[in-house]
């Protein structure tokens, strides 16, 4: 065994190696421990500044206060260096489970504007456990840049204010997220966005007060998934290059059922369609998605078709019609969900509502491309999938293979 004068004249192999090894090697750990070799020599001191992707996680911190010092800390020693390394990700977690604290928008605005200062093209919120939304009003509008592409905020009140700087500060922004936010926006243009993702937080203290139009305008965004986004009556107003979109609706969707929406009407390009509701039993939102299924031309690219509860109104009369104006789908998934089950059982009227008695005789169609129906649902004896296969097999030839498939099982 070597002894311990032997170690402490033995080489330094680690520090010989050339810093671009040095820093592929730090990625392999956490930004603490590579803030932390600076302790080892001089050669070793700012070499972690190297590092183009900076994640601060909260979690592994003791408390919220040692995390903002630490960040606090690192970015300014970053900002101190007379040629600091350009950043192409900041990403921020700023939940500790350690602590009840959280953090203000005050504390993070610095640590935004130094990631943009830093030529940052991605940058991320992606946890924030606050009381309340982050709001940035009262300050200057942080994220102007030349070089930003992608934005992640959790947790944060959006409004035209922002939507609007947006677009015109970031001229390059082809990416938002907006996750778990307070949304009181009413318009989202952009001519360079190719990719949106809204979802609302849950806490109904921070839902807008009063139903308006949430008017997305945006020629050539290509992804886009709205989440039950509380009072805002959607309208896609140019939304014609997107490809994939996937819309969950739910009871605060639409202030009532007279709402002119435009929400299938507008997305006639894409290639994948998911939208999913509440029960069919509540009223709004299968008739403002009905209403708009009349403006509807051919969904001619249209390949993978996932629906909620809706559809199955009126016979499944909203099926029917998408699936006669969907000449190249290749597959169909339909979402049935336990609060339907629950009406269904509930209510007298529901098989009338799901399979109206109808005198007329059925007219067949095909839907030659058609290979797969699966329907979701959350017992293998729902009543309802049994109905929904009736009706489809009276009126699709040839018939593409079904499949019923429950979440629970019961012996």
């Amino acid at each position: 065994m070597p002894s311990s004068d032997s170690q402490k004249n033995a080489p330094d192999r680690i520090s010989a190696l050339p810093d671009d090894l040095l820093i592929y090697i730090m990625w392999f750990l956490t930004l603490q421990d590579a803030v932390q070799t600076s302790v080892l020599s001089r050669r070793w001191q700012n070499l972690w500044a190297s590092l183009t992707i900076l994640v601060f996680d909260a979690a592994k911190f003791s408390s919220m206060r040692t995390f903002r010092k630490f960040v606090n800390n690192a970015l300014l020693l970053r900002s101190s260096l007379s040629d600091p390394v350009p950043l192409d990700e900041l990403c921020i977690s700023a939940v500790c489970h350690n602590s009840d604290d959280s953090l203000d928008y005050s504390d993070i605005h610095p640590w935004i504007r130094h990631a943009l200062n830093s030529k940052a093209c991605t940058l991320s919120i992606v946890e924030h456990s606050g009381p309340k939304p982050l709001s940035m009003q009262g300050y200057p509008f942080p994220f102007t840049s030349a070089y930003l592409n992608m934005l992640s905020l959790c947790h944060c009140s959006i409004d035209d204010w922002f939507a609007q700087n947006l677009s015109s500060c970031c001229p390059v922004l082809d990416d938002l997220e907006l996750m778990s936010c307070a949304i009181h926006v009413t318009m989202f243009s952009s001519t360079k966005l190719k990719s949106l993702t809204i979802t609302s937080t849950h806490t109904e203290k921070d839902f807008p007060v009063e139903f308006q139009y949430l008017v997305i305008n945006m020629p050539n965004l290509v992804s886009l998934q709205l989440e039950e986004i509380p009072r805002r009556n959607i309208r896609l107003e140019d939304v014609s290059s997107v490809q994939t979109a996937s819309i969950y609706l739910f009871s605060l969707s639409f202030g009532n059922s007279q709402v002119q929406c435009s929400i299938l009407s507008a997305l006639s390009n894409a290639t994948s369609l998911t939208l999913v509701s509440p029960s069919v039993f509540e009223d709004v939102v299968p008739k403002v998605l009905q209403h708009d299924l009349l403006r509807c031309g051919t969904f001619s690219k249209l390949k993978l078709l996932h629906l909620g509860e809706w559809f199955s109104t009126r016979g499944c009369y909203p099926l029917i019609c998408l699936l006669q104006r969907s000449p190249g789908i290749i597959k169909l998934v339909l979402q049935l969900d336990k609060s339907g089950d629950d009406d269904y059982e509930r209510l007298q009227n529901a098989d009338a509502e799901i399979n109206p008695p109808c005198n007329e005789s059925v007219t067949t169609f095909s839907c030659e491309k058609l290979r797969k129906i699966r329907i979701h649902c959350d017992l293998w004896n729902d009543k309802r999938a049994q109905i929904i296969v009736c009706i489809l097999s009276a009126r699709l030839c040839p018939l593409p293979d079904i499949k019923i498939k429950p979440k629970i099982v019961l012996s």
